[in-house]
């Protein structure tokens, strides 16, 4: 199974406050698609953490403790249909997010763990479509390494998807300070036009590529990673 959790949450003035839901839904449809055998693909959850304050606009957000309980209930439900192996799409993550450590969603790091723990007989992974593609992302946008929300990337694949939906290519922002610096002060004080990144220079052709690479890498990913641990466990 796959089960895709999205949030709904500020993206700057371009772009509407649930396009890490749209994007990611369409991803999980096509990967769904790509991998082999029966696959269940679970509605793209529209609500999910936000790393944004409630004050942020258009950002809605469910608490941590929430969201880890709505992942137990549904892959509960999941194994009892007999279902042992799911990926969970964490969010989109971002091109240097990597697969160690979760942007959007964090909590569902610490509840995939646990299930895999409380149930020796399911798998349960999590991967963010723009980390697993990192390397082959860099390679065609310019600024990929220094986006961190609603910037040339996301922009790009919106773009390519959902164009109707785009109001122009929203202003350029990045602070001057690290992203370290998210642990120390809000998103909203740092970018309070809710943009780190260079969506100007977003297109729809970039969008395509992306989309086309995202969706193979993340493919390949939960394909591999589940044979990996069908090794480990014998």
């Amino acid at each position: 199974a796959i089960l895709p959790l999205g949030t709904m949450e500020q993206q700057g003035h371009h772009l509407p406050v649930g396009t890490t839901t749209l994007v990611l839904d369409a991803i999980a449809r096509r990967v769904g698609d790509a991998l082999p055998g029966s696959v269940y693909l679970l509605p793209t959850m529209p609500l999910g953490t936000s790393g944004l304050p409630m004050n942020a606009p258009g950002t809605i957000a469910l608490g941590w403790e929430t969201l880890a309980g709505v992942l137990r209930d549904l892959v509960g439900s999941l194994l009892a249909q007999g279902i042992r192996q799911v990926a969970v799409l964490v969010g989109l993550g971002n091109v240097s997010s990597g697969t160690a450590w979760p942007v959007d969603n964090f909590i569902a790091k610490t509840a995939v763990r646990q299930l895999n723990y409380d149930h020796p007989d399911l798998q349960v992974i999590w991967a963010q479509p723009f980390g697993v593609a990192g390397k082959e992302l860099r390679s065609i946008f310019q600024t990929a390494g220094e986006e961190v929300h609603a910037g040339e990337v996301v922009a790009s694949v919106m773009l390519h998807l959902f164009s109707e939906l785009v109001k122009g290519r929203g202003k350029d922002h990045v602070p001057v300070v690290g992203e370290e610096y998210l642990n120390y002060a809000s998103f909203s004080a740092l970018c309070p036009g809710g943009v780190w990144g260079y969506p100007s220079l977003a297109s729809a052709e970039k969008g395509a590529r992306a989309v086309e690479v995202t969706v193979r890498c993340t493919t390949e990913y939960i394909t591999r990673t589940f044979g990996q641990l069908a090794s480990m466990r014998g």
